[in-house]
């Protein structure tokens, strides 16, 4: 049986790099250790001031990716192969 893809509206083509560095970034605000803020994530660790920094950091991504102000500009980046051929054929 063939799965079926789920489309889950436009997915941005850079969400892991704005998700890379989640950790570092959450951890850099609140000077500890990134392995530290990983702990507390995955749940082996138990503290409210990273989870909610974590809250707010996953929020303003997904704010990007619903805004699609993530820098993939696909429009843009389209526009620009479109002049640029029409320049190599003139």
């Amino acid at each position: 049986m063939a799965r079926a893809k789920s489309i889950s509206g436009t997915a941005p083509t850079n969400l892991a790099s704005l998700i890379r560095g989640l950790y570092g970034r959450v951890a850099k605000q609140l000077k500890v250790d990134p392995s530290y803020v990983s702990r507390v994530a995955r749940g082996e660790r138990q503290s409210g001031a990273i989870e909610a920094l974590l809250e707010k950091e996953l929020r303003r991504i997904m704010s990007l990716v619903k805004s699609n102000r993530n820098g993939a500009r696909r429009r843009s980046a389209k526009r620009t192969q479109v002049k640029s051929r029409k320049k190599k054929a003139a």
